[in-house]
C-alpha cells in the first residue's frame, strides 16, 4: 500500500515539474506543456493564413492579427489541441484591490464591456477569487460565453502584483476543460 501511496504521489509530483519554461515578454517565466508556442510576431500570421485555407481558420488568424497590431498582447497556441483556442497576456499599469466582497461586482464590470464592444449578451457562468498565484496582492476567476464569437468561451485569471494588472485569458471554441487546466498551471506556476 505505500509503494501505491508513494508511486501516486511521485506520478503528480513529476507530472506537475513537466513541460517546457516559457519566458513572458512581460518578464515573467512560466509552465506549460512542449507543444504550445509563444507568437508575438505578426509576420508569422502570415504564414498561418498561407497554410490554412478553411474560412473560419482565416478569420480566425487575421482576428489575432488585428489585436496584435493594437496591443502589448503575447499569444500562446498549442495548435495540436486545437488551432483555434488561445491564451493570451497582457498586463496594465493599475493599482485597486479585490476582495470576496467585490469580486462578483468586478466580474459584472468586466462583463458589461465585453458586451458593449462585442455586441452580444451574455451570463457569467463562474465568478470567484483564486489561489493562485500566491504571491499575488489578489486573484480572481471568470469564465463566460464570448460576447464577441459565437460557440466560444472565455475563461480569465486576472490578479494584481507590484501595482499592474496581469489578464491572462483562454479564448477556446473547443477542449475548454483542457484549456482550462492549462490556464490553471499558467498562473500556479508563474515566476518574477
Amino acid at each position: 500500500m505505500k509503494i501505491i501511496i508513494f508511486l501516486i504521489v511521485f506520478l503528480g509530483i513529476s507530472n506537475n515539474c513537466l513541460g517546457k519554461e516559457f519566458t513572458s515578454k512581460f518578464n515573467f517565466k512560466f509552465n506549460l506543456s512542449d507543444d504550445y508556442q509563444i507568437i508575438n510576431s505578426l509576420t508569422l500570421y502570415d504564414v498561418y493564413k498561407q497554410s490554412h485555407k478553411d474560412p473560419f481558420k482565416q478569420k480566425q488568424i487575421d482576428r489575432f492579427k488585428q489585436i496584435l497590431k493594437k496591443k502589448d498582447i503575447e499569444l500562446l497556441y498549442n495548435f495540436k489541441q486545437s488551432p483555434f483556442n488561445n491564451i493570451s497576456i497582457l498586463v496594465f499599469e493599475s493599482n485597486y484591490k479585490v476582495n470576496k466582497k467585490k469580486v462578483l461586482g468586478q466580474c459584472k464590470k468586466i462583463l458589461k464591456n465585453s458586451v458593449k464592444y462585442g455586441g452580444k449578451k451574455v451570463d457569467l457562468i463562474d465568478c470567484r477569487m483564486h489561489s493562485d498565484p500566491k504571491f499575488a496582492d489578489w486573484s480572481m476567476y471568470r469564465e463566460n460565453e464570448s460576447s464577441f464569437f459565437d460557440n466560444e468561451l472565455t475563461q480569465q485569471i486576472i490578479f494584481q502584483y507590484k501595482k499592474k494588472e496581469y489578464v491572462i485569458t483562454v479564448a477556446c471554441v473547443e477542449k475548454c476543460n483542457l484549456m482550462k487546466n492549462d490556464l490553471f498551471r499558467l498562473v500556479e506556476t508563474i515566476r518574477f
